[in-house]
């Protein structure tokens, strides 16, 4: 589903990214784990088109995409759902108009064909009675699903998550990463989670990549990864068993 091919970024002579390979196969949750500032969230940007990579190649299914135009671009992220640090949801509008957003702009359907969708995305991230709700009158944590919501609408391919427990308390964190497993498995879409947080990756991720300082330092599956003697990595798992 994903391929990234010696995938370089750098701002202003200053590296990033030192070279990423990467292979994502279909259906996966992977997830990108490590200390701020190594990357993680500019991958995520690269992947969508939203910065340019300065070398190397990213394939989405059959197509390569760092030289593509502004309206090819369109088309690759139509299949990305992206779901972002904060919610993002618009103050103005509805929980359901924030959810038809996508839908009005990028299809053709009449408006009882949008309605039912938004409720079938309701009913997924399993929020019920907040079509009608503006964003400030629900709690943050029900504020992410509406922007999970937002982001299903579409029937994405791929789902993007930068960060998608920031902020939220430990009981909110289960049910969002719960939620994240749940929809991935039932939709099948091919997941990839930017996070610091290991416990989840540990719960839900069928792969997990390390990055420190632009680069993969360590790689595999969970149970993979729980045996890893790198330092970073030992850190991070410190930090599951206190």
């Amino acid at each position: 589903m994903i391929s990234l091919r010696n995938l370089k970024k750098d701002f202003d002579g200053r590296e990033i990214l030192k070279g990423i390979n990467l292979e994502i196969p279909q259906g996966q949750i992977v997830f990108i784990l490590g200390t701020s500032g190594t990357g993680k969230s500019v991958l995520l940007k690269l992947l969508v088109g939203l910065l340019r990579a300065s070398g190397g190649e990213i394939w989405i299914q059959d197509k390569e995409t760092t030289h593509l135009s502004e309206d090819e671009l369109f088309e690759v992220r139509r299949e990305c759902g992206m779901v972002f640090q904060h919610p993002a949801l618009f103050d103005s509008m509805t929980v359901a108009d924030n959810i038809a957003f996508g839908l009005r702009r990028h299809t053709d359907w009449d408006e009882e064909k949008i309605q039912k969708r938004v409720l079938e995305c309701l009913d997924l991230v399993h929020l019920k009675n907040v079509s009608d709700s503006f964003p400030s009158s629900i709690s943050y944590g029900m504020q992410k699903r509406v922007s999970l919501a937002r982001s299903i609408a579409v029937q994405p391919q791929i789902l993007l998550f930068d960060e998608p427990t920031t902020g939220l308390d430990p009981v909110t964190t289960q049910a969002i990463n719960d939620l994240i497993s749940e929809l991935s498995r039932k939709l099948k879409t091919t997941s990839l989670v930017v996070s610091h947080d290991m416990i989840c990756a540990l719960q839900i991720a069928d792969h997990i990549i390390v990055l420190d300082k632009g680069e993969i330092v360590e790689q595999g599956s969970p149970a993979q990864i729980k045996l890893s003697r790198h330092p970073l990595v030992k850190d991070f798992l410190a930090e599951v068993v206190s």
